[in-house]
């Protein structure tokens, strides 16, 4: 509250209780038998006009100097007031759009602090699951106004792993913590020369992908491939190890090899124990015959999470402690809750496998095909030899051109290149934007400085641009995120595309 809203609050309970003084002295007491209003004598002239009369005068005459000397203060106080009101609202908005952004694990794909990053995906093509490249979200205004971006999070965007998260679209926020995620932010957006400087190291990322191509899909056909191999070799490994869940139960609960502690993970008694030398929850026989079980279901099961975590595990009749992920010691007995576990998840997983088996591995030749067709195709790749010649055959230009517009434009208008490399179709080839090639760009904008405007500044929703364009502002202005050369060197590139 202000110093002038405290002031003119005084001066009202003053004046007040001035007013409240004056109405109980001026009150007529009653007396057993008073004498009638009209044959009563009040106050004389003198009295009236003297000591009563001036005292009134008085309060009103200090009343209005209060008020007067009041009203200025509260004047100039309460535009600041109100600006600090405001500016309060607004780090309420961006502290609640925080907790949003923690609460539905915004970060797990754009990153703790909005810089980029990934989230699991499954390609429809091929049926294999790979990791979609998430944009920043810490520049996104500079590309989009606030209603553009508000759009994206109430209603998603289809085909992608960005769910809708506004409630006209389904999701679960409501229009004013959307505002308080749209102030959010903004709080954290870069700075503008901050952004542009980004435009080197995404040049050098988007061409390193390309260098590295092969070697990506390669590497992931191998694994492919080893999955095809994990599924063929699963009715074996189950055979070999699929009692180890019940061997493994009968060493904690059954005589002579049970504790009462060890049973009681299984929620059963323990009629005989048996001896626990170093008094840590298990047997010694227990101890011995964990060491050989876990080593044969580590060396027979298929490699994955649940054998790391079971490979650091030992136990020893003679030491109470076993040393568990990362080389923390951990109890013997909670080293046994793991194994209990681990086992089990690796058995259960054997047993889909194997119940599953036609259909994973169709799914899984699907997938090795996919990747084997991409690897020859290379559909990613730029001939840039012959693309040198849009840039009077500069091939430092036309490499950056490249780099320029799968690090900015790519992500919609080349099919599948957010999923990844070994996904991904010739450049310009449409997704969520028109494609570009064969032309198109010409066909649009006939004019070169057109198209170059129209990047700069993106599309506006029902406005029109190029031949018969219209836009819905889906389409990014450029203008504030990269250089005019940068830009022409784009424009070059799109308007070149085969």
């Amino acid at each position: 509250m202000g110093t002038g809203a405290v002031v003119l609050g005084l001066a009202v309970i003053s004046v007040l209780a001035w007013v409240g003084f004056l109405a109980q002295r001026s009150r007529v007491r009653r007396r057993h038998e008073a004498d009638p209003l009209n044959q009563s004598f009040f106050m004389d002239d003198d009295t009236m006009e003297t000591r009563r009369l001036n005292g009134i005068l008085s309060s009103a005459l200090v009343a209005t100097v209060v008020l007067a000397i009041i009203m200025p203060v509260y004047y100039l106080s309460e535009s600041g007031r109100q600006e600090a009101a405001a500016a309060r609202f607004d780090e309420i908005a961006v502290e609640r759009g925080h907790e949003w952004y923690l609460e539905f694990q915004c970060g797990d794909c754009h990153g703790p602090s909005g810089g980029g990053g990934g989230a699991d995906f499954v390609e429809a093509r091929s049926g294999l699951t790979t990791s979609w490249a998430a944009p920043s979200i810490d520049d996104v205004l500079y590309r989009y106004t606030p209603d553009e971006a508000r759009f994206w999070l109430v209603y998603g965007r289809a085909g992608t792993p960005m769910p809708a998260w506004g409630a006209e679209g389904g999701g679960p926020l409501n229009e004013q913590q959307i505002d308080e995620l749209l102030a959010y932010l903004d709080h954290i957006t870069i700075s503008q020369p901050e952004m542009v400087g980004q435009a080197d190291s995404k040049v050098d990322l988007a061409l390193a992908r390309l260098v590295g191509a092969d070697d990506s899909v390669a590497a992931l056909i191998e694994r492919q491939q080893a999955e095809i191999d994990a599924l063929a070799a699963a009715p074996g490994q189950l055979d070999l190890i699929g009692d180890a869940t019940d061997r493994l139960e009968a060493l904690l609960t059954n005589p002579a090899t049970c504790t009462a502690a060890s049973a009681a993970l299984y929620s059963l008694p323990c009629d005989d124990p048996g001896a626990d030398g170093d008094g840590d929850g298990l047997t010694d026989a227990a101890e011995i015959g964990l060491t050989g079980l876990l080593a044969e279901v580590i060396a027979t099961a298929p490699a994955g999470d649940p054998v790391l975590v079971l490979q650091p595990l030992s136990f020893d009749p003679a030491n109470p402690y076993t040393t568990g992920s990362g080389g923390t010691p951990i109890a013997d007995l909670e080293g046994a809750k793991v194994a209990i576990t681990e086992v089990d998840n690796i058995v259960r997983n054997l047993n889909l496998a194997v119940a599953n088996a036609d259909l994973l591995a169709a799914g899984a030749a699907k997938g090795l095909a996919f990747l084997e067709e991409a690897a020859a195709a290379r559909r990613w790749a730029f001939d840039f030899e012959s693309l040198a010649d849009a840039f009077d055959g500069d091939a430092a230009a036309a490499q950056r051109a490249a780099g320029l517009f799968n690090g900015y434009c790519a992500r919609c208008h080349t099919a599948g290149y957010s999923a990844g490399v070994a996904f991904t179709k010739e450049a310009g080839s449409g997704a969520f934007g028109p494609s570009l090639r064969g032309g198109r760009s010409i066909t649009q904008f006939p004019e070169f400085e057109d198209q170059l405007d129209f990047i700069i500044e993106g599309s506006e929703n029902g406005k029109q641009y190029g031949v018969n364009g219209v836009g819905r502002g889906w389409m990014p202005g450029f203008g504030p995120v990269l250089s005019e050369a940068d830009l022409r060197l784009i424009v070059t590139l799109v308007r070149a595309l085969p």
